[in-house]
């Protein structure tokens, strides 16, 4: 049987399950839907996720849905390279890490992206378009990257040496960070993330490490590639 993840290219709860994925080396497919056109709220996608959310993985006719869910049914799938660790202190430290960057970190990088990418470079806008004052929330997102690149100051990624679901949590959100300074240079040096990798060393050495693992390429939001 083959495991087919149904996505939104660009969504970060996606990608956390597609990166999960390939940590585990496993095999899968995927299905994009059209986030412009709506796909993912209507029919034949609300008959696997009345809510009208991706991820939604399927495997064997059964849909599972919630992105840090499925991480924990791929680790009981498939135990080999878990994800959240195989002793109570690693699997308590991996989901109190998950947890975390699955709130604030995903909230305060959306704050910021969002404006970002919705106006022209150097003027941020929010959807309703008018300019919004993100300064706050820049700071924000910077406090939560200082975090994280606290936790990787003893270990290769974030919760010892091998990739976990903390770092397929986190990752999109850095994900999102970079693509913004790649394609809104102006508006994101003016907020302060110009030198990125100078301000957070760990981080781009630790977001170079997991874009060089295996199969990381397929899990990159393809809309990203055209």
């Amino acid at each position: 049987m083959t495991i087919t993840v149904y996505n939104i290219s660009g969504s970060p709860m996606g990608w956390r399950v597609l990166l999960g994925l390939a940590f585990k080396g496993l095999d899968y497919e995927v299905v994009y839907l059209s986030g412009s056109d709506k796909e993912h709220k209507q029919d034949p996608f609300l008959q696997m996720n009345p809510h009208g959310k991706v991820p939604v993985l399927e495997y064997g006719g059964i849909y599972r849905r919630e992105s840090l869910s499925i991480l924990g049914w791929l680790d009981e799938q498939h135990p080999t390279r878990p994800l959240f660790g195989q002793t109570p202190a690693k699997i308590s430290a991996t989901w109190i890490h998950a947890a975390r960057y699955s709130d604030y970190l995903l909230k305060a990088t959306s704050q910021v992206v969002f404006p970002v990418f919705n106006g022209s470079d150097g003027a941020p806008k929010a959807p309703g378009g008018n300019e919004p004052a993100i300064g706050p929330t820049s700071s924000l997102l910077k406090t939560e990257l200082r975090e994280l690149e606290h936790c990787l100051s003893e270990s290769a990624f974030l919760c010892g040496g091998a990739p976990s679901a903390a770092d397929a949590v986190a990752f999109p959100e850095i994900g999102r960070v970079m693509r913004a300074v790649e394609t809104k240079p102006a508006s994101m040096s003016g907020l302060g993330f110009g030198d990125f990798d100078l301000d957070f060393p760990k981080i781009a050495r630790w977001r170079d490490r997991i874009t060089a693992l295996p199969g990381y390429s397929k899990t990159v939001p393809p809309h990203w590639n055209e």
